[in-house]
């Protein structure tokens, strides 16, 4: 498939790296092109889900997903003794509208379904979807523009939402870090300019590069995130009792800052079609980088929560009987869709699952398969969580 033409930078990014005096960090850059409120590729409702869209979730893909998340979710609000779901990034609202069928169905509901979606046009998409399959539970909808101070019992989910949280690229020079940000200029009028690194920054990569067995050669590329600690206290905050269950591409530090993993794994989705230029078209289409889950953990320690479990996709689902669901021998739709869940090198790999507990809240079972939680202490030697290689094609396939 063709990459869509190059376009010129919208004004209010032109305007931004005119204001911050010719040079805007990465993850300024990043939020803007995808969280303005007029401008952003998911605050202004650009983003499309799906065949046929920019590109496919895992929720998208078969309802087989969603009815392995519900019973997960069943699992920990029976440990609440009931207690709502709070969804981040509901997207279309297919994920939605699946787990809230099989609880329905299993006579297991949330009090309450709260979507964290800050888009009206989202939300307009999402309304319609659940008003239409399932009308008689749109009073336990609810939704908000982000986490509130109320403190739920029950289950925080979030599907492919840490890869697109903002992210700081750097590039090692010698034996300095450089920040790499935007500047006016290029093919399309945006282009890549190196600063030397803050304090900050500097500091995290220092630390970064002290728990890996190896040096990062010189001009080694990269992103991190320094809004995780910030993301997990909100998340902390919110929960009161019972589990935050997180889903995503990615890997434990260690496998994710490969030295030969020397361009990192900043990657672009418009039109079912992958490539690694940013500059392309802000705010039309997606912007991702890979998740460290091992950053993950300790954010969310720090912040209070339990790390119960990690996995990924293919053991999760597996341990949460998706199979059995399918059923023996799955019609050829259900067949297709679990291959594509599941199998090495695609989602079953790339994809992992972070189970985040507080109250006392145990690992459901999902997590019972074989539970890779110690791949993400960087003093440990692990087997490998995922092949070292991911392939783009498994980001948001």
């Amino acid at each position: 498939m063709k990459t869509a033409p190059l376009q010129a930078p919208p004004g209010h990014i032109q305007t931004a790296i005119t204001e911050a005096g010719g040079w805007l960090a990465f993850d300024r850059y990043m939020e803007l092109a995808l969280y303005h409120p007029q401008e952003g590729y998911y605050s202004a409702g650009r983003a499309r889900f799906g065949e046929g869209g920019d590109f496919d979730t895992a929720a998208e893909t078969s309802a087989l997903f969603g009815r392995a998340v519900a019973g997960q979710c069943a699992e920990v609000l029976a440990a609440c003794s009931g207690g709502d779901i709070v969804e981040l990034g509901p997207g279309s609202g297919r994920l939605a509208e699946v787990v809230l069928g099989e609880l329905k169905e299993a006579g297991k509901l949330p009090q309450r379904y709260l979507l964290v979606e800050p888009a009206p046009g989202l939300r307009a998409v999402q309304r319609q979807r659940l008003a239409g399959s399932h009308p008689d539970l749109v009073k336990r909808l609810e939704w908000v523009d982000r986490l509130t101070h109320e403190r739920i019992r029950g289950v925080i989910l979030a599907n492919e939402v840490l890869d697109a949280l903002p992210c700081k690229c750097f590039r090692r020079d010698r034996d300095a870090w450089l920040e790499r940000g935007v500047s006016l200029g290029g093919e399309n009028g945006l282009g890549w300019e190196d600063r030397r690194a803050d304090a900050a920054l500097a500091q995290a990569l220092d630390g970064l590069q002290a728990e890996l067995p190896w040096i990062l050669p010189e001009g080694y590329c990269s992103e991190i995130r320094m809004n995780m600690d910030e993301f997990m206290g909100e998340l902390a905050q919110s929960l009161e009792a019972g589990l935050v269950l997180l889903a995503d591409y990615g890997l434990p530090r260690h496998e994710l800052y490969l030295a030969e993993r020397n361009q990192g794994t900043l990657g672009c989705h418009s039109g079912q079609y992958w490539h690694d230029n940013p500059f392309r078209q802000p705010g039309q289409e997606d912007i991702t980088a890979w998740v460290d889950f091992t950053a993950v953990r300790r954010s969310a320690e720090a912040a209070g929560l339990e790390a119960v479990g990690f996995s990924n996709q293919a053991q999760f689902l597996m341990a949460a009987n998706i199979l059995e669901m399918a059923g023996s021998p799955p019609v050829p739709e259900d067949a297709a869709a679990l291959r594509r869940l599941m199998l090495p090198g695609g989602m079953g790999e790339a994809f992992k699952f972070l189970g985040l507990a507080t109250g006392g809240i145990k690992a459901p079972s999902g997590f019972g398969e074989r539970d890779l939680l110690a791949s993400l202490n960087p003093a440990h030697d692990p087997e490998p969580a995922h092949d070292p290689e991911p392939a783009a094609e498994a980001a948001g396939a």
